[in-house]
């Protein structure tokens, strides 16, 4: 399966004494499943949602859901996957045309 483009993640899983300390434990599990290579300057960008979760992606851009706007705005951008540590892995779904 190819890596996903999204993941939501308990919160719960931040670890660390200090607030950096915790961001990097959620990058640390994140940026290698995302395929995230920081050698080339690549990162992952964590994004707190309601219900204790992180929503973490390459793009520090990237939405739930389509924007205002979009021709397919307010509908849900990905299609997760639970897996069986709780987290679970977002595939983008078919893009409109202008997307």
């Amino acid at each position: 399966m190819n890596a996903p483009d999204a993941l939501l993640i308990p919160e719960s899983w931040k670890v660390g004494e200090t607030q950096l300390d915790r961001i990097d434990s959620i990058l640390r599990f994140a940026e290698p499943v995302l395929n995230v290579d920081r050698a080339r300057g690549g990162r992952a960008y964590i994004r707190r949602q309601p219900g204790g979760r992180l929503f973490v992606t390459p793009d520090p851009g990237d939405t739930l859901q389509f924007p205002i706007g979009h021709p397919r705005e307010g509908t849900p951008r990905y299609g997760w996957v639970v897996q069986p540590d709780g987290s679970e892995h977002g595939f983008l779904v078919e893009r409109a045309p202008d997307a």
